[in-house]
């Protein structure tokens, strides 16, 4: 095998940030001891939250198999007698993917998020993981990685057996175990991509990494690069990965004198929000007068987000006045005992007012019409697109895009979908308002959703998100050639056909 030897920029700093790591190892805040005691308070607390808020922690799982996983974890806590932050960190996630809900996670307690801006924990590179392969598709300055380098190795461990042992921690909705793969690599939620978040967590993590490498047919190669922090690894993606808010997430193209593309990478649109049709508006304002009969919309790189650009977007793409969800549902009404750990960015969910609410004969109680916009009947725009619509789906989409394509593919069953099949769930996801719990003793924060979503489609298979009519996923080899299969599929039937029946697809 041979060894390459790589200067880097962070020489320096890399030096600095190996002192800094010795000397201070024992004092980083994932290593604080909580004792079993303080374990068994928390996941009291824990408990208690979930049985009582989420309303679909029994969904895909039963009440004592979750009573189970967390028992296991304050018997390992006592036979320890005691259990480091990072390790309660991490097996409080492994209890909650449990639930198989994807809004259903522990985010780092404040200490340790704060220690991933300064400490470098992050390889420096970004990656996608293909057919069980990962591969760089951005590399940083002096890293001597090239995009199409095959990872094989980290530190001498391989590849598929470190993201073996973080998969455990990724959460996924229902029956959607696949999707868990697109938050391996890179990940908003896990800060850097679940490998990089958990990793620094379960395995030894220096200032240095060796990564092991294949470049083409050439012998494998040793790199030895330096970690960096998190926002150092936010930068590397600056303006070539998918965007953050809703408002940089459109891009429009023409294709010819017939057809458009439009991207929509995100429906999060709380951070800085604007008006959805200030931005759809204009578009589809240009595809009615310009006499454009053929659309395909992207949402690929859509995980979901804010129900207003979701809602405005299926205005602009429906041809019938519904309603989007037919039922919105908690599970209790009553926080109290849990007010003090508990934080929403709506406060009337603190203490809702009955008023607003009918009871159900199961004991959960349904959202009025009168108090949720999102119940209420959705009408087309006027600028709304009546012509053929293809729909580009990955795994990554989830959440609010996984019901947005479900409903569009159920009112307009002409519509093609090309691409992957989804996470989420086509049903209705646990999501809505996301209260978060901070526990007493580790500071951990854990997401408890209050809502469940009833989608007004027609069919649906229970636990699963949407398949395509026609699979395009990306392959290894289209990667390394910079190809897009599902797009390509798409221009090839605009470009071959003016019949588009989806019965003569199979």
């Amino acid at each position: 095998m041979a060894w390459l030897k790589i200067a880097t920029t962070g020489f320096v700093a890399g030096i600095l940030s190996i002192g800094t790591l010795a000397a201070n190892a024992e004092s980083a805040p994932e290593n604080r001891v909580l004792t079993a005691a303080e374990i068994a308070e928390d996941i009291a607390i824990a408990q208690e939250a979930y049985e009582r808020i989420h309303p679909g922690y029994t969904r895909f799982t039963s009440a004592e198999a979750m009573q189970g996983s967390w028992q296991t974890l304050i018997e390992r806590a006592d036979a320890n007698q005691g259990m480091t932050l990072g390790d309660f960190y991490v097996e409080s996630n492994r209890v909650l993917t449990g639930i198989r809900c994807d809004h259903t996670k522990a985010e780092l307690p404040d200490v340790m998020a704060e220690a991933r801006k300064t400490v470098p924990v992050y390889l420096p590179m970004r990656w996608e993981l293909i057919d069980g392969r990962g591969f760089v598709s951005i590399a940083g300055d002096g890293t001597g990685l090239k995009r199409g380098d095959e990872i094989l190795a980290i530190d001498g461990q391989a590849l598929n057996e470190r993201i073996d042992t973080i998969l455990p921690l990724i959460p996924f909705d229902g029956q959607t175990e696949w999707a868990r793969y697109g938050q391996v690599a890179q990940s908003l939620e896990f800060r850097g991509g679940g490998l990089d978040h958990f990793g620094a967590l379960l395995f030894e993590t220096n200032p240095t990494a060796d990564l092991t490498i294949q470049r083409g047919d050439e012998a494998p190669l040793t790199v030895k690069v330096y970690r960096v922090t998190h926002p150092d690894w936010i930068a590397l993606g600056a303006g070539q990965t998918g965007a953050r808010n809703f408002k940089d997430a459109i891009r429009f193209e023409r294709i010819g004198d017939k057809a458009a593309y439009l991207a929509v990478d995100t429906f999060v649109n709380y951070r800085t929000p604007v008006k959805p049709d200030s931005l759809y508006d204009p578009i589809f304002k240009a595809l009615k007068d310009e006499g454009r009969d053929t659309l395909i919309v992207d949402l690929r790189r859509n995980g979901g987000g804010s129900d207003d650009a979701a809602l405005r977007l299926a205005a602009h793409l429906m041809s019938k006045k519904t309603v989007f969800k037919k039922d919105i549902r908690v599970k209790t009404l009553n926080m109290d005992g849990l007010e003090d750990y508990l934080w929403t960015w709506d406060s009337r969910a603190m203490n809702p007012n009955p008023l607003g609410f009918k009871k159900n004969s199961d004991g959960t109680f349904s959202l009025r019409k009168m108090v949720s916009s999102d119940l209420k009947q959705l009408k087309p725009d006027r600028t709304a697109f009546k012509g053929q619509l293809i729909l580009l789906t990955s795994a990554a989409n989830s959440s609010g895009s996984t019901h947005l394509l479900a409903f569009l593919k159920d009112q307009n069953p002409d519509a093609i979908l090309i691409g992957e099949k989804t996470g989420g769930n086509a049903e209705g996801a646990t999501a809505g308002i996301l209260f978060t719990l901070t526990l007493p003793n580790s500071g951990i924060k854990m997401r408890v959703p209050a809502m469940q979503t009833f989608m007004n489609i027609e069919s649906f298979r229970p636990g699963f998100g949407i398949s395509p009519d026609i699979e395009a996923p990306m392959t290894i080899e289209a990667f390394l050639n910079g190809d897009d299969p599902a797009y390509e599929k798409a221009l090839s039937l605009i470009e071959t056909s003016t019949d588009f029946d989806t019965a003569a697809l199979d």
